[in-house]
């Protein structure tokens, strides 16, 4: 890639953020050498890849990576059998550990996706790696029993240190009156003590030094001195064996030193790939449309450098109708910033990362991306501004093809207005020729013109707010924009005579221009806001059409479980009722025989009459149930009722049973139920089909009904669809409440859920999850 058109356009900015992602050193190096593909199947390859993994952190987590070094000098060195250090090999360790961790990631994941490719080649060496660390306990220390000679040699080495130590003590206290000081003390690594320099002859052993007054000569006695030799003997023993260890692991590595190889290399792709998605996920950055028909769509684009909370967005579209763009506008408008943004989403979007635009944008692929921007002046090659501009634009007219994009700003501009003018109209016409894809910007009104004359231009301008004199930096397509010198002017204090003057010596056809323009800023304006308006109102008033038949369907659903509802109730009143009466008309009859059966019979007949009323008419069961095959638990079809529900006792002696009906306990005669059509075995309903994977439909909806719905992965046209569904059956069902799981991701669907619920009549609250419930991933629903 162009390193002038990557510090132009601030892509090396981009590139350094994304190395804070990486943890290993060598995809943070991949991140800061990330270029863009201009092949279509390379950058969807790409795009895919950072997809799935994001995808894989925000259903999950972020698969972790730990700091690994190189590893290209030790594969050499193993090839070759040359023994590896302690270093090395630990770092090997550490690669293998990394690999048996994400192969447990991509193991507990049900995300189908691309990076098998990378994970699938993973191979830990469990065993070998385990030699390993069963061996080296750190980068400082090898365990004592890698071996039984290094665990001999060791153990002798401690019992020379400890009598070291003795020894030393039983000298200091026979010298003691031989030195300055009663201590022990070091010089070069050895024991000695400070001996007075007239009892020098008194101590058999080296002078290991002496002090500057001469005073205090320091010795090291002849017995300490053979332990020590006997310890650094051992040492040199120790060594070697340390040697032969560390030549066993190398020999036993090297038989698979290709697998090491593809395990590092493996893991540094990963590490990259994870990098641009945690990168894009962390900037709120959306998936971007690759195409390769150079047609480029922003939606609501933004400059990712510039705050998003100042920056206002970008929309335009290129490459349908017109390939080439012309926006003239006033200064600080926007013009360079709008540029830039071209060019700096394009360079992500096809370098396989996500854009700082919103859902359904597009990007295209272009075999280069060429810039003219900027202060082009150069000192040391003698160019003025207009040289240094001339001499770039040279370059893009000779390498730009059909599948180029070529950002000018200011074109032709620091030279002769007339002169540039003409020339800049000429550089674009050869570019059409050529067909390449063209953004410029330019204060020329001969370009404005040019545009307006040519069907393969549009023109386009950032808006300006004379009453502030302040840009909105808002991109208005079709129409030129004004410079607005002479208001401007006028707004900040110019004399009006002056201004006046400089009307009166534009020409006729300038002032005509001028009100051209004006007049289609204005037109376009309105036509805008006229459109924005029918948009809106059409998406109210579809909107409104989906709720009234939701509504609809959701009145005929709650019409009949509220009327199910009132019978039962009812119901079970009369039948308390019934019961009552006849504990007293037995109760009477027993004291008084002129209690005559017409007056039980006639109140009998008031309660059969109501409860008929109550009840829906029947035809009787299609499946009649046997008492003797009804068990507790079974699934049934009351049919007065025309609901479902389960069986909660064995019927009576008048073949009366209870029945659950959602919340509702009834009461009813076998003759009023027939087995349900999914009931086999006595097992409650399966199941019938599945929304989304979460929320299930059963035969009766109202009364099996999962506590939470997933809407990951959906748009938000379907997600709207589903949750309002969702909602209506699990209010329905009494559920107290639910869980709605949306993820995080761009945040749209979860913006659309809280829209959502903020309107709903059946919600009664709702609150993001707590971190145990999926945090603001997820959203709790308590129905009213």
């Amino acid at each position: 890639m162009d390193k002038k058109l990557e510090k132009t356009l601030e892509f090396d900015k981009i590139k350094q953020n994304l190395a804070n992602f990486a943890t290993t050193l060598d995809a943070k190096d991949k991140c800061l050498n990330l270029h863009f593909f201009d092949n279509l199947s390379d950058v969807n390859k790409e795009i895919n890849e950072t997809l799935d993994a994001f995808n894989c952190i925000n259903k999950y987590k972020k698969l972790k990576f730990d700091r690994i070094s190189n590893i290209n000098e030790t594969i050499k060195r193993l090839e070759i059998k040359s023994t590896l250090n302690i270093f090395e090999i630990m770092n090997v360790s550490r690669i293998l550990n990394l690999s048996h961790n994400i192969i447990e990631y991509f193991k507990n994941t049900n995300i189908e996706n691309n990076l098998h490719i990378y994970f699938d080649k993973l191979n830990p060496l469990i065993k070998e790696n385990a030699y390993i660390k069963n061996i080296i306990i750190s980068e400082d220390e090898i365990n004592n029993n890698a071996s039984p000679e290094l665990a001999s040699i060791r153990k002798k080495k401690k019992i020379l240190n400890e009598k070291i130590n003795v020894v030393a003590n039983r000298l200091l206290n026979s010298y003691q009156s031989y030195l300055q000081e009663p201590i022990i003390t070091t010089r070069n690594g050895s024991l000695c003590f400070p001996v007075k320099s007239e009892y020098k002859s008194k101590i058999d052993g080296i002078v290991l030094d002496i002090s500057s007054s001469e005073f205090t000569i320091f010795i090291e006695p002849k017995e300490l001195i053979e332990i020590k030799n006997n310890i650094t003997e051992l040492e040199s023993k120790e060594k070697i064996e340390i040697d032969k260890i560390l030549k066993n692991i190398t020999n036993v590595l090297a038989e698979h030193s290709e697998t090491i190889k593809i395990n590092y290399n493996n893991i540094i792709k990963l590490d990259f790939i994870f990098a641009k998605a945690e990168f894009s996920n962390s900037n709120n950055f959306t998936l971007p449309i690759i195409n390769d028909n150079h047609i480029i769509k922003l939606i609501d684009a933004r400059h990712p450098l510039i705050n998003k909370d100042v920056c206002v967005p970008l929309n335009l579209e290129i490459g349908t109708d017109y390939k080439s763009l012309i926006i003239t506008g006033p200064n600080t408008g926007g013009k360079t910033v709008c540029l830039k943004t071209i060019g700096l989403i394009e360079l992500m979007g096809l370098s396989g990362l996500f854009i700082p635009a919103k859902e359904n944008s597009m990007i295209s692929t272009f075999d280069n991306i060429f810039l003219d921007i900027g202060d082009e002046q150069s000192i040391e090659q003698s160019l003025s501004t207009f040289s240094g501009h001339m001499k770039n634009i040279v370059n893009i007219i000779n390498n730009s093809s059909n599948k180029s994009l070529c950002l000018f700003d200011e074109l032709c501009s620091g030279t002769d207005p007339i002169e540039g003018a003409n020339l800049a109209i000429a550089i674009i016409k050869f570019l059409i020729n050529k067909n390449s894809t063209i953004v410029a910007t330019t204060h020329y009104p001969e370009l404005k013109l040019f545009a307006l004359s040519n069907d393969k231009v549009i023109n386009g301008s950032f808006e300006f707010d004379i009453n502030t004199l302040m840009p909105t930096y808002r991109l208005i397509l079709g129409i030129p924009g004004k410079s607005n010198a002479f208001i401007i002017s006028e707004k900040l204090g110019l004399n009006k005579n002056i201004i006046e003057q400089a009307k009166n010596m534009l020409s006729q056809n300038d002032i005509k221009f001028e009100e051209i323009v004006s007049e289609l800023e204005a037109n376009k304006l309105n036509i805008e806001k006229e459109k924005q308006l029918i948009t809106e109102l059409k998406k109210e008033a579809n909107e409104l059409r989906e709720k009234v038949k939701r509504q609809q369907a959701g009145l005929d659903n709650r019409t009949e479980s509220v009327i199910n509802k009132a019978k039962i109730e009812a119901r079970n009143i009369l039948l308390n009722a019934k019961n009552k009466a006849d504990a007293v008309l037995k109760d009477l009859n027993k004291n008084n025989k002129n209690i005559v059966s017409s007056d039980k019979n006639e109140l009998n007949k008031m309660i059969s009459d109501i409860n008929s009323d109550l009840i829906t008419k029947i035809k009787g069961p299609s499946q009649p149930l046997s008492p003797k095959k009804i068990n507790i638990g079974d699934t049934v079809k009351v049919l007065s009722f025309n609901s479902v529900g389960q069986v909660e006792s064995l019927p009576d002696k008048d073949y009366n049973i209870f029945v659950r009906i959602g919340n509702l306990r009834v009461k009813v005669n076998i003759k009023e139920l027939e087995a349900a059509d999914d009931i086999s075995n006595n097992k409650p309903l399966a199941p019938k089909s599945k929304i989304d994977g979460t929320t299930e439909i059963k035969k009766d909806k109202t009364i099996n009904i999962s506590s939470e719905i997933n809407l990951i992965g959906k748009t938000t046209d379907e997600a709207y669809i589903l949750l309002d569904k969702y909602l209506d059956d699990a209010y329905l069902s009494h559920l107290p409440y639910c869980r709605i799981i949306h993820g995080r991701g761009t945040g749209a669907l979860k913006n659309m859920v809280q829209n959502f619920l903020r309107k709903s009549k059946i919600v009664k609250e709702y609150r993001y999850g707590e971190y145990t419930e999926g945090g603001d991933g997820a959203t709790i629903v308590t129905f009213i």
